[in-house]
């Protein structure tokens, strides 16, 4: 078996090769409710403890009703806050893992529920 004058042979495959149908699309993983979805970047430390680091990426669906044990984002007292929401002593309250608010009427507004959280890393790790 030989090969024609026109022939060519190069390389190895793609390891990518049968693949490209299988990309993944971050807009359909992480959007279910593209108009009522937003993004929130956490500027603070205090949910550490709920394992959210501070500088990540929250995705926040407004559409979705917001229930005990979820992670919300609320606006209290004119403050943009991730909490869980919890039951304690059977009334509605907000946590960061350390310490709870509890709603005040006109003072606290449930924006949305935290769908998922996410966290880049920067390359400036120490050697």
């Amino acid at each position: 078996m030989g090969f024609g004058i026109n022939s060519k042979v190069t390389g190895f495959a793609s390891p990518a090769q049968g693949y490209e149908e299988n990309a993944i699309d971050l807009n359909e993983v992480l959007v279910k409710h593209p108009a009522s979805t937003y993004f929130f970047r956490l500027d603070t430390a205090d949910m550490e403890k709920l394992g959210l680091p501070n500088g990540a990426l929250l995705v926040v669906d407004r559409s979705l009703k917001p229930s005990i044990n979820q992670l919300i984002l609320l606006k209290h007292e004119g403050q943009f806050l991730c909490r869980l929401m919890e039951k304690n002593k059977g009334k509605t309250v907000f946590s960061n893992g350390n310490t709870e608010i509890a709603p005040i009427p006109d003072e606290t507004e449930v924006i949305g529920v935290v769908t998922a959280c996410i966290q880049v890393f920067n390359n400036d790790f120490p050697h």
